[in-house]
């Protein structure tokens, strides 16, 4: 029996020694920095590889390929070879290529067949071009590491939702190529939602869709909460054109940098009743520049037949460009009415909203032969008032 326990305890403290060691081996500073140093040389030498791979075959900048390879770690080049072939039999030159790993470096370390091909087939599928393609994934190819059932298509079917069509969808995309590799539902749906409760009609909101989605993706919904009953409260008609207009343009300032341009249309003469008046006439005013308004404010209060009452009853003249639009066509009109070839009643606003063709054609053109000056009015060598 005391053979059997002595037998026993020798096995134990000759099993506790044996585990003792290995600690003391794991533990051991110098070992320890071996094994450290071994994996420091397999990261740096995969690392150099990398960047290697990068600079050479994808063509990135040394600056760029260093940056890329925090975020992909290449051991051989079997796989992202095989991505880039995939790429280039798809239409993708070496240029798009470069701008897409620069992107998302991520992509060569994707298997090409089973995680990209897929993704690609469905985006020819609803109607992107390989044109469309390239530009698009140049600009954004992180939307090829985002789930296919799961994001990208819920993305494109919301957009379309909105939008009515693929070709819509497309162009939409291109002018936003980041659009489809965000949560659309999450970030828009609840916008979209508060447009159609006040009587937004989706063909404004399509438009807006369009015209400025970042605002719709990007603006915090209590922001865009005030300024859609700040829109309201103005009285536009939530069907016309100009409250989706109105709304993107208050949506466009910050709350002091409206108070500001209400300040200063303020020092021409302009009630605030004024304002709101020519800004429900035009919305865009708000976003004209200091310097525009200033220069349009003062030909229009310093020449003779002129005056601020133009401007209240058309707002829109605000918007033209003095040199290429306001001053010609009121030389224009100044000649033909001093030859009695033009009504003393005609709207300045009437003549400089005319299309660029109409109006030479129906001011210019008919007239230059009677009344040669009416060309020279035209071409700037008569000034108005001059």
């Amino acid at each position: 029996m005391f053979r059997f326990i002595h037998k026993n305890l020798i096995e134990i403290v000759s099993r506790r020694g044996s585990i003792e060691t290995h600690l003391c081996l794991f533990q051991n500073p110098c070992l320890r920095s071996i094994s450290t140093t071994r994996k420091g040389k397999e990261t740096s030498k995969a690392s150099d590889f990398t960047v290697s791979y990068l600079v050479n075959t994808c063509g990135l900048s040394t600056d760029s390929a260093i940056r890329a390879s925090k975020w992909v770690q290449l051991k051989t080049a079997d796989n992202p070879d095989s991505v880039l072939s995939f790429f280039k039999n798809y239409g993708f030159t070496d240029t798009h290529i470069a701008k897409m790993i620069s992107c998302c470096p991520r992509l060569l370390s994707s298997n090409p067949d089973k995680t990209i091909k897929p993704k690609m087939d469905f985006l020819r599928d609803v109607g992107f071009s390989t044109p469309d393609l390239t530009f698009l994934l140049s600009k954004n190819s992180y939307i090829l590491r985002y789930s296919l059932s799961n994001h990208i298509v819920p993305s494109y079917d919301f957009l379309k939702g909105i939008l009515g069509t693929d070709e819509a969808v497309v162009l939409t995309a291109k002018r936003a190529p980041w659009l489809l590799h965000h949560d659309l539902h999450k970030r828009i749906g609840p916008k979209i939602d508060m447009l159609r409760d006040q009587g937004v009609p989706n063909s404004s909101i399509s438009a807006m869709m369009k015209q400025q989605p970042r605002r719709l993706l990007n603006t915090h919904p209590d922001r865009f909460t005030e300024a859609l009953m700040k829109v309201k409260a103005m009285d536009f008609n939530p069907s016309s054109s100009f409250f989706y207009l109105a709304l993107n343009t208050v949506l466009s300032l910050s709350r002091s940098k409206w108070e500001e341009k209400f300040e200063f249309y303020r020092s021409f003469g302009w009630s605030e009743e004024d304002i709101i008046s020519a800004f429900k006439k035009q919305p865009l005013l708000m976003n004209l520049s200091k310097d525009k308004i200033r220069r349009m404010m003062d030909f229009f209060l310093n020449k003779p037949g002129l005056g601020l009452s133009i401007i209240s009853s058309s707002p829109r003249l605000l918007t033209c460009s003095l040199e290429k639009t306001i001053i010609p066509r009121c030389s224009v009109m100044r000649v033909l009415m001093s030859h009695g070839l033009m009504s003393q009643d005609m709207h300045l606003s009437t003549i400089c909203c005319l299309k660029e063709e109409k109006f030479l054609e129906k001011y210019v053109i008919k007239y230059q032969d009677k009344v040669p000056q009416v060309l020279q009015a035209y071409r700037g060598k008569t000034i108005i008032g001059g």
